[in-house]
Order: C-alpha cells, then sequence, then structure tokens
C-alpha cells in the first residue's frame, strides 16, 4: 500500500475521481478515444494503446459493453482494463481511500501529457 495521497476512486470496476477524470480527458485529445457519435477506441487509439502496452484485445470479444463514458470517466470495458493495466504495471498503487499514483506512473503518464496537477 502507499501512503501518497489518492487521486482516484473506484467507480465500479474503473477508475474514477481527479485521475479517471484527467486520463478521459487526455486520451480524447490524443484522439484515442471518441465520444461522438458513439463512444469507441479509434484506429490511432488502439496503437497509441498498443505502445502502452495495453491489450485491447478483450474489447470487441467481451460481453459488456466496449467503451462508455461514465460521468468524465471512461468506464465499461475499456475503462476495467485501463485500470487493470496502470495496477499491473505499477502506475497506481491501492490506498485505504483508492489509488494513488506511483512515481513511475506520474513519470509515464506526464509523458502521455496527463495533466498530473490540482
Amino acid at each position: 500500500m502507499s501512503e501518497r495521497a489518492a487521486i482516484a476512486t473506484s467507480c465500479y470496476d474503473h477508475l474514477g475521481g481527479p485521475l479517471g477524470e484527467r486520463l478521459a480527458r487526455r486520451l480524447m485529445e490524443l484522439g484515442w478515444v471518441t465520444a461522438e457519435p458513439a463512444p469507441g477506441v479509434t484506429p490511432e487509439g488502439w496503437g497509441g494503446f498498443a505502445r502502452l502496452g495495453l491489450d485491447l484485445s478483450p474489447l470487441p470479444a467481451g460481453r459488456r459493453k466496449p467503451v462508455a463514458l461514465c460521468g468524465k470517466h471512461i468506464g465499461a470495458h475499456l475503462g476495467f482494463l485501463l485500470r487493470r493495466h496502470l495496477l499491473q504495471a505499477g502506475w497506481i498503487d491501492r490506498t485505504p481511500d483508492g489509488f494513488a499514483l506511483t512515481p513511475a506512473g506520474e513519470e509515464a503518464l506526464r509523458q502521455l501529457g496527463v495533466d498530473l496537477e490540482d
């Protein structure tokens, strides 16, 4: 467990809170995820997520909705895959009240262009 302050919460099985919102905003700015006309992963997103080491092959094969916006963050199957990847990659740690960024996660998300400032 990390002693760092939580920057994300769980919303069902995906990331909510400030980090979830900032990550969603950046993924849309990059053109990896679209909100309109329907939420989805773009061709650029498939390549971008692959470069991050996130395997999206389960996305279309799952029984659940592939991509959805849940408030201002990404939910559905993509949201689950993102949260799982950030945990497995060691970019976030569980805390008693959510998730905190690790130094590796802070560096990786800054390189991606995610705004981590309050």
